[in-house]
């Protein structure tokens, strides 16, 4: 079941270590029942290396909140230029993705075989996930013992804005892989820059942030546009626009998209 995603960015871990009893006792009370998670942070799997499990570490200093300006080296790609390959833009964004974790990519055709995309009506966000953790596998579960990436419904903004926080500058990933965690989402064309008013489902990989105004007007995420002329696009490889614009395309795909709930991939 995908988890419902509203939620606030993670809060500070206690360091007080006689508060581990009854943490220890309380989180006993969680079973099979347990609530969906409600945040990014509780979402994560648990393990995580440097961790003890489920239990805070209180022996390891909380960290510190993750800075508002962040980027993640990424490299550009193009679709084919021909209308068989229209609806490729999950495809284009995983290929976008994929391009911090290893050199060289996987080609189009082999992602768009991972994923299972329908050229005639593209791909779920479900599909995506199960793709870029597919094709992640041999960099990351060797390292992490799972997989990075997890898909989610995210009905509110400060969900998505925790989660492109939160990975674009993930320690973890850093210390481990020395890069930072892209962001995907999902999202309608037709009040996105370079595609005219045509209005599409559409996939594109978050690979920058400027969050230091706390402002929707005024903070700007970057993201890469990877479909050709044919599919719609006109324009450079790289845009940068608000978060406001950003959460107006996002809503309107929660909107003319409800059969995909999957519109975060973190």
């Amino acid at each position: 079941m995908i988890p419902e995603l509203s939620g606030s960015p993670r809060r500070r871990r206690s360091r007080v270590a006689a508060a581990a009893p009854l943490l220890t006792s309380l989180l006993a009370l969680c079973g099979c029942g347990a609530p969906a998670a409600t945040t990014v942070d509780a979402a994560r799997p648990a393990g995580l290396p440097g961790t003890s499990g489920l239990l805070p570490d209180l022996a390891t200093a909380p960290a510190l909140p993750p800075p508002a300006i962040a980027e993640v080296e990424v490299r550009p790609f193009h679709e084919p230029g021909d209308y068989a390959h229209r609806n490729y833009c999950g495809a284009g964004a995983t290929e976008v993705l994929l391009s911090a974790w290893e050199a060289p990519t996987p080609d189009v055709e082999t992602v768009a075989r991972t994923t299972g995309l329908d050229p005639r009506s593209g791909e779920t966000g479900a599909q995506a996930v199960a793709a870029v953790n597919s094709l992640l596998a041999p960099v990351v579960r060797p390292v992490l013992g799972h997989d990075r990436y997890q898909g989610a419904h995210a009905t509110g903004l400060d969900t998505v804005l925790a989660a492109i926080r939160a990975d674009l500058s993930d320690p973890v990933a850093i210390g481990l892989f020395g890069h930072g965690v892209p962001v995907m989402l999902q999202t309608m064309t037709r009040s996105m820059p370079g595609w005219n008013g045509w209005n599409a489902t559409h996939m594109i990989t978050v690979f920058a942030a400027d969050l230091r105004h706390g402002d929707p007007a005024l903070d700007t995420v970057t993201y890469m546009e990877t479909p050709s002329a044919i599919a719609g696009y006109s324009g450079p490889d790289s845009r940068t626009i608000t978060v406001a614009a950003l959460w107006v395309a996002m809503r309107q795909f929660l909107t003319d998209s409800p059969r995909d709930p999957v519109n975060l991939i973190f």
